[in-house]
């Protein structure tokens, strides 16, 4: 539909006649936007760029081209000067003759012309040896939902993922797997028994599992000594007596006296994730802590100091009865070992942590190093997580055209910072390599730690060098998480020191995270809904929902439940997960998302589904539907469709391929999220203010089913471009 751009030239025309003011179609199509009353028309342009040539207000301009612009009375019915706006309405009756035979034909839908420019989109980087949970969900359907808009906005699309295979977290979790398991894994989702094992192993090396007390520094202290230094505050001078020396500190607690046993925090040692450390207070060093219930625990009081006597600790540890540490209590304790849970397996927490550490460590080198018994372990049980990855993929229809892995690009990318380096490109600041991006406002870009070891950067720097040299892309977009915005700024800062061109334009589409109801998800800490549970649930509810009428009633098979159930929660997960603000986070409800009512994904398939039920009522052949609108357009006069209802849906219709591009250009599958929505509410006041099977004439049937037919087809295509699929009944 070009009625813009004939519009553009025809006021671009008008002004260099009129006025002798020189503007060209495209700067007047750049001004064209939509009124955002829908009563003012179509279209509008307004004046307020015209005021400073033509030396007049933008009211008066506006009236004087509504009365000398000359437009198509076939495509435009009014042409009217509101304001400092002149407002354009279309005549609906020629909208529908050109539009909905476009749809019909897929000319309107199909992918717009190539763009002759080569994008890759990263995304779905899962770690192996982690469960993939629902949280990963977003990322994969944001990125899978770009690829789908790219390809239909005219680019050349590589679809990437890097699955992170290297790591920490992989030495942790093969660790426990040997260590605590008979090294046996269950016939299916391996990948999920393998997060298992990390969840697992993040437990095993924490002192929660040895020790009643499980901080590592803190010790016992008695108060010597406690003088107030400003009473509105309550802060006082505390002196403390550990075992060997006393303490000065200052403390705004209560409830605690000279004589009392307390919990000493020391320089150094952490108080809920903070580093304690040696500070100046109202003149007075204070060296470490004294913990207040909730300081120490995370619950009770948050004044009240943290007494160390059984009845205070039972209380605010909720134990169930009191516990009694294994040697008498005095000052200088560390309660850490003073409190074992395990004395007789373990006699020192301290030293069993360590030889944890140290089974980490040894895994992580001997798989580092290639040592045969352990990279085989590491590649069988990559391969589990690959595996359940390529399983869950093909579930939500997303598929790669590349897999890179982070453990073919480590030792690339030392190579490229040696030889920058060597180059004068980067420099060494503290024995680190790195690039320095103080001109650009950041940070030290660190690539090479000082004792030779790479980190994520380092692999970037080469997986962006391949990406670039080997396959030639003009274009690099990243899905990954808000939290490594930086990063990514530095990285794309470093690549165009480096002399890729392409860095200027790399692109990091970030997003936030999901949460349950009880805050972030997270691997280590396993309270996330593994996808396996997810997928049980969701195709549970829907076929409770939407599915039993026709299994009890229509004798479906359990193939035809199970590809309806499959695609009515792959439209679930993904709507939800695209129908937001990518600076948001998203705290996942799975009952409101699967709503038949309301912006969701079902609410559109619905609609859709019903458009299905309408052609089957009125005896539509669904083999032939082609020929048969084929053959009814020929025949149908458009100016039957003159509801309201009816000239809204087509507008809404007529602007798909510019919502889906710039939809597409603006990474925001969020908006065409929105389009198909309000298109949706459009189609359901329609269908509710005219009727089709029973329409006053024949005439007035045939444009309504013709109109119907082509809302289905546009909502279709927009489903599908965020990676939807449509059913026939729901």
């Amino acid at each position: 539909m070009q009625e813009k751009q004939v519009l553009a030239k025809e006021i671009a025309d008008f002004l260099a006649k009129q006025y002798q003011l020189e503007l060209t179609a495209d700067e007047i199509l750049s001004k064209i936007e939509k009124p955002k009353d829908e009563k003012m028309g179509d279209l509008a342009f307004p004046c307020f760029i015209l005021a400073k040539a033509l030396k007049k207000g933008p009211p008066v301009i506006a009236k004087e081209l509504s009365e000398g612009l000359q437009v198509d009375p076939q495509v435009f019915s009014a042409c009217i000067a509101t304001g400092p706006y002149l407002n354009f309405t279309l005549n609906k009756a020629d909208l529908a003759s050109k539009l909905i035979p476009s749809i019909l034909s897929g000319e309107f839908i199909e992918a717009r012309p190539s763009k002759s420019e080569k994008v890759m989109i990263e995304h779905s980087q899962p770690n192996t040896h982690k469960g993939f949970h629902v949280g990963h969900t977003r990322n994969t359907a944001l990125g899978d939902a770009l690829v789908r808009m790219y390809r239909w906005a005219g680019y050349e699309v590589i679809s990437a993922t890097y699955p992170g295979d290297v790591g920490t977290h992989i030495a942790k979790c093969l660790w426990y797997f040997t260590q605590f398991t008979d090294q046996s894994a269950p016939e299916t989702h391996k990948g999920e028994f393998l997060g298992e094992c990390y969840t697992h192993a993040e437990r095993e090396l924490t002192f929660h599992r040895l020790s009643w007390f499980p901080h590592a520094k803190w010790v016992a202290a008695k108060v010597v000594s406690k003088t107030l230094l400003k009473k509105e505050t309550n802060l006082h001078k505390v002196e403390i007596q550990t075992a060997k020396e006393t303490k000065t500190l200052v403390c705004g607690g209560t409830n605690y006296n000279e004589g009392d046993l307390v919990v000493y925090a020391p320089p150094g040692s952490y108080v809920k994730g903070r580093l304690v450390q040696s500070t100046e207070k109202h003149g007075v060093a204070s060296e470490g802590m004294i913990l207040s219930e909730k300081e120490a625990t995370d619950r009770g009081s948050k004044d009240d100091i943290l007494k160390l006597n059984s009845d205070d600790l039972a209380r605010v540890f909720q134990w169930d009865e009191p516990i009694t540490p294994n040697t008498p209590l005095q000052a200088g304790s560390l309660l850490v070992e003073a409190y074992n849970r395990q004395p007789d397996d373990y006699p020192s927490a301290l030293e069993e942590i360590q030889r944890r550490k140290t089974g980490v460590e040894k895994m992580l080198k001997d798989i580092e190093a290639g040592e045969p018994a352990a990279k085989e372990l590491w590649l069988k049980t990559r391969q589990w997580s690959l595996d359940e990855f390529e399983s869950i993929f093909n579930w939500l229809d997303v598929k790669f055209d590349e897999y890179f892995f982070e453990s073919e690009v480590s030792d690339e990318g030392k190579e490229i910072v040696k030889q920058a380096h060597k180059d004068g490109i980067l420099v060494e600041s503290e024995g680190a390599i790195g690039a320095d991006l103080s001109d650009y406002k950041m940070p030290f870009f660190i690539l090479l730690k000082s004792n030779g070891t790479g980190l994520y950067s380092t692999k970037d720097i080469a997986l962006a060098k391949r990406k670039f040299d080997e396959f030639k892309i003009d274009r690099s977009v990243y899905v990954v998480d808000v939290s490594q915005s930086l990063h990514f700024q530095q990285t794309f800062k470093t690549l165009e020191l480096l002399g890729f061109k392409q860095a200027k334009k790399c692109y990091h589409m970030a997003y936030n995270m999901v949460e349950g109801t009880e805050g972030k998800f997270s691997s280590r800490l396993g309270n996330a809904p593994l996808f396996s549970e997810l997928r049980a649930k969701l195709v549970g509810q829907i076929r409770e929902d939407f599915l039993d009428k026709y299994i009890k009633e229509d004798g479906w098979s359990d193939q035809q439940v199970e590809d309806t159930a499959r695609a009515i929660a792959v439209a679930t997960i993904r709507y939800g997960m695209l129908n937001q603000d990518n600076n948001k986070k998203i705290r996942f409800d799975m009952t409101e998302w699967t709503a038949r009512t309301g912006n969701t994904g079902p609410y559109i398939m619905y609609a859709y589904a019903r458009t299905r039920s309408i052609l089957r009522e009125a005896g539509i052949d669904t083999n032939n539907e082609a020929q048969y609108f084929d053959q009814l357009i020929q025949q149908t006069d458009w100016s039957q469709l003159s509801d309201p209802s009816e000239e809204k849906l087509l507008r809404q219709m007529k602007d798909f391929p510019e919502v889906a591009a710039n939809a597409a250009e603006n990474f925001s599958p969020q908006a065409l999220c929105i389009y198909l929505y309000q298109l949706s509410k459009d189609f359901n006041v329609f269908y509710t203010n005219c009727p089709v099977i029973k329409a006053n004439d024949e005439s007035t049937k045939k444009a309504r089913l013709a109109l119907i037919k082509a809302y289905s087809l546009v909502i279709q295509k927009g489903l599908s471009l965020l990676g939807i699929s449509t059913v026939e009944k729901m």
